[in-house]
């Protein structure tokens, strides 16, 4: 009578960890599988602006990653601010353009494998615009504006991953802007986005 119960805990003991152990191991590739949530990045663009006032642009972006929308792309919202001086030479008179954009942005990206991924933004935001005239013949003789208009954006580029924190990358800009001071720019940008 004894030796039964006795038998039947030592065989639960013996069964149940051995049951547990291989539910453990039925388990572990599916929590492999599951992908990790990507992170904010954050990094910098230098690049050069052609438009109305050719000058040199350097901006800032912060990037999170938003929903996959299928397999193989990805939706990302991107803020990022920019600032661009640039400017002109006409007769009589030197032009200089100082010019904040904010903006807000919508980036899609494509994995071709698993270090090089295309992306596109498009996004709509605000440029500040400062122009200053300056006028040599008439003794140093200046004349300042300033405007505050609506711009939109339109990239395209590519990044390489360099390791799981550091991506560096190239793009081609568009922006049309908006105002008294509307102008069209096209950039060739490169910079890198770090992971946070």
């Amino acid at each position: 009578m004894t030796v039964r119960p006795l038998l039947a805990v030592a065989l639960a003991a013996v069964l149940v960890p051995s049951a547990a152990s291989a539910q453990a191991r039925r388990s572990a590739p599916a929590q492999r599988a599951t992908p990790v949530a990507d992170a904010l990045s954050v990094g910098g663009w230098l690049g050069y602006e052609m438009g109305d006032a050719d000058g040199f642009e350097l901006r800032v972006d912060g990037e999170l990653p938003f929903q996959q929308l299928t397999p193989q792309i990805k939706l990302s919202l991107v803020g990022s601010i920019g600032y661009t001086f640039g400017g002109w030479d006409a007769p009589g008179v030197d032009v200089s353009v100082d010019r904040l954009k904010i903006v807000p942005a919508a980036r899609f990206t494509l994995p071709v494998n698993p270090q090089l991924s295309l992306f596109g933004d498009a996004g709509i935001g605000l440029h500040y615009t400062s122009v200053s005239f300056d006028y040599p013949q008439f003794g140093g003789l200046d004349f300042d504006d300033s405007e505050l208009g609506l711009m939109l954006r339109f990239a395209a580029g590519a990044f390489f991953q360099v390791n799981p924190q550091v991506r560096v990358g190239g793009q081609i800009v568009l922006d049309p802007m908006f105002g008294d001071y509307d102008d069209t720019t096209f950039a060739i940008m490169a910079g890198a986005m770090f992971r946070l």
